[in-house]
């Protein structure tokens, strides 16, 4: 018997109930944990803390997001994560939303690499720019304020590159940078089933198998029958399967209320009946909730629900037997 942990990027907002959604209802509940933890609410840091690592090393995603992407990372890279954001009529970005055409700048003077991630999202490695990671500073997605504040601060060349890629009405905006540096090992192999690329280069970084798929898409269109399937599969040979499914995070980062609900609910009638009739364990939890209403992350407790767990009592005892897989 396996032990499946489904991460549900983005599941809870002000407005989730797990009444809701019946599979879900259906389960046990645990005391919730922030796995926050009172900083920013982002995925690999607060997935990191779920599978039981204590301290997050910084400037990290960028660097996992370009193994899960098959590219080559060197020791003295530098490397930005960047979304496209829509520009409202007040200037300021409201949601995470791909402009239809735009141009990557060609006549730089830094050396600069774009790699295309899907959903809206970049990678860029600048070429031996390790010594810059620390004097550059970063806006945050849904900063207010003109265009220029949503530019890198701290080098005029990295800048300049960067103001060139913006439409009249979208903005690409830098919001990660990192740099290589090792991740401590976890403590036993695990099979990672997902379709993002942080996902997938976390698996790579910790040597553990990685199972992805063209229709896994990391959005609300993916297939779930197919994740289903791929899921009990990996449970028969091994002994624990993290599933990571991001669309309800997609669609709050789009302001899609009516689209992450009807996500969810597909969760619930479509994938959750399958893994619950199963003769494997199933824990669910979410990394982070994420908000329609203003299309942000939100930090605070994240439900924990189980099956084939009844015996445990407490939290403390949940949490030993849930780090320990």
């Amino acid at each position: 018997m396996s032990h499946i942990l489904l991460i549900i990027d983005g599941m809870t907002d002000p407005r989730f109930r797990i009444a809701d959604y019946p599979s879900m209802d259906s389960m046990q509940r645990l005391a919730p944990v922030d796995y926050s933890r009172g900083g920013h609410p982002e995925t690999l840091a607060c997935t990191l803390r779920i599978l039981g690592l204590r301290e997050i090393p910084p400037h990290i995603r960028p660097v996992v997001e370009a193994y899960g992407a098959g590219l080559e990372v060197a020791p003295d890279d530098l490397w930005f994560r960047a979304s496209w954001y829509h520009i409202d009529e007040q200037g300021q970005p409201d949601r995470q939303e791909r402009p239809e055409t735009f141009t990557l700048p060609t006549d730089t003077t830094v050396d600069i690499e774009p790699h295309d991630l899907g959903q809206g999202h970049w990678l860029f490695r600048l070429w031996e720019g390790r010594s810059l990671c620390e004097r550059l500073t970063l806006p945050t997605p849904f900063v207010t304020g003109g265009m220029g504040e949503l530019l890198p601060e701290g080098d005029e060349a990295i800048r300049d590159y960067f103001s060139h890629l913006a439409t009249p009405r979208h903005q690409l905006i830098v919001w990660d940078k990192g740099v290589c540096c090792p991740l401590p090992q976890l403590q036993e192999p695990s099979v990672i089933i997902a379709a993002e690329k942080v996902l997938l280069g976390l698996g790579k970084m910790l040597d553990w198998d990685t199972v992805t798929h063209p229709s896994l898409t990391g959005d609300t269109d993916t297939d779930l029958g197919l994740l289903a399937q791929l899921t009990l599969e990996a449970a028969e040979r091994t002994d624990r399967v993290i599933v990571h499914v991001n669309g309800a995070d997609q669609a709050g980062h789009r302001r899609a209320e009516a689209g992450k609900r009807t996500f969810l609910r597909r969760i619930d009638s479509e994938l959750l009946p399958l893994l619950l009739h199963s003769p494997h364990r199933l824990t669910i939890t979410s990394d982070h909730g994420c908000d329609p209403a203003t299309g942000c992350h939100l930090a605070g407790p994240q439900p924990i629900l189980c099956s084939g767990m009844t015996h445990l009592r407490g939290n403390e005892g949940y949490r030993k037997q849930f780090n320990s897989l």
